[in-house]
C-alpha cells in the first residue's frame, strides 16, 4: 500500500494557499497578461480578438505602503564596534534586502528572512509563502520550518527541513538526502535560522489572510482595459452604409474616390456608440477606491495631481502615517530579533566575530514631506541652527545612497572645505561654522 511521506503531505496540503501567493507574485512583477486573457477566455469563445495589456497597480499600491525602509534606518550596535557591526550589515546587502523583505510582506502579508552561510560570509534571504511551510502553535516562535527548492521537473525539487535540533535535505519523495560535513543532520545553530514577518501581528495564524482586494482590483482594472482597447479598435470609426444598391454588392470608399449612386440612392457613416467616457471613469474610480481602502492618497496613480493642494494631500497622508508607526513598531522587533540570529550564524562559523552581548538599536527614517528644494534646504538649515542637525545630516539627507555612514560624511565634508579653502582662501572664514 502506498503511503504518502508526512512531509510531503504537508507540502501538498497547502498547495492551494501557495498558488494564490504565487499568483501574487506573478502580478506584482508584471506578469498578469497570461492571467487575463485566461479570464478573457472564460467569456469570450475568440479571446484573440482582444489586445491585452496592463497597469500595474499592485506595484504601486504596495511600493507607496511599504515605505519603511525607502531611506535606510539608521543601526546603532552597542557591546561591539560600530564600524564592524555596519560591515557586516554590507556585507549581507542588509537594506536592499529588507527593502524587498517589507514590500513582499506588505503584498503576502506573511513572509520570513533566512540567515545563511555562503562560503566565508553570511547571506540573507527572503522566503516567501509559495515556498514555504510552517508547524507552529505559536506563529512568532514556529517549531519546524520547510523551504521548497523547486526544479525543472518534480524528480528534481528538494525540501530544507528545519527544526531547532535538526537540519534535514529531502528529495521529492521526502526521503533525506545526505549533506556534506552534517551526517547526523544536525542543525549547527541551535535556533531555527529565520525571522517570520508579518504585516501585522498573527494570533493564531501563521499565513495571514487579506491582499484580495488587490489581486481581484487589478484583474477588474485588466478586463477593463481589455474591453477598452477593443472598443477603440472597433469604433472609432464610423460604419459607412449605403440604400439603393444592389444586394451584397460593397462599395470601395475613401477620401480620394467618388460614390456613385443609383436614383434615390443613399450614402452615410454611422455614429458610432461606443462607452469609451464611461469605460475610463470606471477604471479610474476602481483605482482610486483601491488607493482610498489602502491608506493612499487619491492622486497615488497621477490622475489629476493638480486637483489636490498641498495641504490636501498632506491631510490625506495622515492614515498612510499613522499605517507606517504600526509597521516600525512591528520591524523593530523583526530587526532585534534578525540581529540576535545573525549574531548566532556568523559565530557558529566564525567563533567570536560579535560579542555575545551586543546589542543593536534602530532609527527609521522619518517620512518626507512632498517640499520644493527651497523649502527642504531651509528646512535642514533650520535644524542645523538649532542644533538638532549638523551638517553631516544635511549631506546624508541630500545624498543617502553616497554616505552610509556619519564617518564618511564627516571626512567627505572635512575634504569639501579644504578644497573650498584652498579655492577661496579669501572666504575660508564665512561659512557657517564661523
Amino acid at each position: 500500500m502506498f503511503t504518502t511521506d508526512p512531509i510531503i503531505a504537508l507540502v501538498n496540503a497547502s498547495a492551494d494557499r501557495k498558488a494564490r501567493a504565487e499568483k501574487a507574485l506573478r502580478y506584482y512583477a508584471d506578469r498578469q497578461s497570461d492571467e487575463t486573457l485566461r479570464l478573457i477566455t472564460r467569456r469570450w469563445s475568440d479571446p484573440t480578438a482582444f489586445r491585452v495589456f496592463t497597469l500595474n497597480v499592485v506595484k504601486k499600491v504596495i511600493n507607496k505602503r511599504a515605505n519603511l525602509y525607502r531611506i535606510a534606518p539608521r543601526r546603532t550596535f552597542s557591546g561591539m564596534d560600530q564600524a564592524a557591526g555596519e560591515a557586516i550589515y554590507r556585507a549581507l546587502n542588509a537594506d536592499v534586502v529588507l527593502k524587498r523583505a517589507s514590500r513582499l510582506t506588505k503584498l503576502l502579508k506573511t513572509t520570513a528572512l533566512q540567515v545563511q552561510w555562503k562560503g566565508t560570509a553570511p547571506a540573507l534571504a527572503v522566503i516567501t509563502p509559495n515556498i514555504l511551510d510552517v508547524v507552529a502553535d505559536d506563529p512568532e516562535n514556529p517549531a519546524r520550518i520547510i523551504v521548497t527548492h523547486t526544479g525543472a521537473k518534480a524528480t528534481d525539487t528538494e525540501y530544507s527541513d528545519w527544526t531547532v535540533t535538526g537540519y534535514t535535505r529531502r528529495d521529492h519523495r521526502g526521503h533525506p538526502i545526505r549533506v556534506p560535513g552534517n551526517p547526523g543532520r544536525v542543525n549547527p545553530y541551535g535556533v531555527l535560522p529565520f525571522v517570520p514577518l508579518f504585516d501585522t501581528l498573527p494570533d493564531d495564524e501563521f499565513f495571514l489572510p487579506g491582499g484580495d482586494d488587490l489581486i481581484t482590483t487589478q484583474e477588474a482594472i485588466n478586463i477593463a482595459l481589455a474591453n477598452l482597447w477593443r472598443s477603440v479598435e472597433l469604433q472609432a470609426h464610423g460604419q459607412a452604409w449605403a440604400t439603393g444598391l444592389p444586394a451584397g454588392e460593397a462599395l470601395n470608399v475613401g477620401p480620394d474616390r467618388a460614390i456613385t449612386l443609383p436614383e434615390n440612392g443613399r450614402f452615410g457613416y454611422a455614429t458610432p456608440n461606443a462607452p469609451i467616457r464611461d469605460m475610463l471613469e470606471a477604471i479610474q474610480f476602481a483605482m482610486r477606491q483601491l488607493a482610498a481602502t489602502n491608506d493612499l492618497s487619491a492622486d497615488v496613480f497621477d490622475l489629476d495631481r493638480s486637483s489636490e493642494s498641498g495641504a490636501a494631500k498632506h491631510v490625506e497622508q495622515i492614515d498612510l502615517r499613522e499605517a507606517r508607526q504600526d509597521d516600525i513598531a512591528l520591524w523593530r522587533t523583526y530587526e532585534a530579533r534578525l540581529w540576535e540570529v545573525i549574531k548566532r550564524v556568523v559565530n557558529t562559523h566564525a567563533p567570536g566575530t560579535i560579542p555575545e552581548g551586543a546589542t543593536l538599536a534602530v532609527d527609521f527614517a522619518e517620512m518626507q514631506e512632498n517640499l520644493s528644494e527651497t523649502e527642504r534646504l531651509t528646512n535642514a538649515r533650520t535644524k542645523v541652527d538649532l542644533g538638532v542637525w549638523s551638517p553631516v545630516d544635511v549631506l546624508r539627507s541630500e545624498n543617502p545612497d553616497g554616505f552610509g555612514t556619519r564617518e564618511e560624511a564627516f571626512a567627505e565634508l572635512l575634504r569639501r572645505k579644504a578644497e573650498t579653502d584652498a579655492l577661496c582662501p579669501n572666504t575660508a572664514n564665512n561659512g557657517i561654522a564661523a
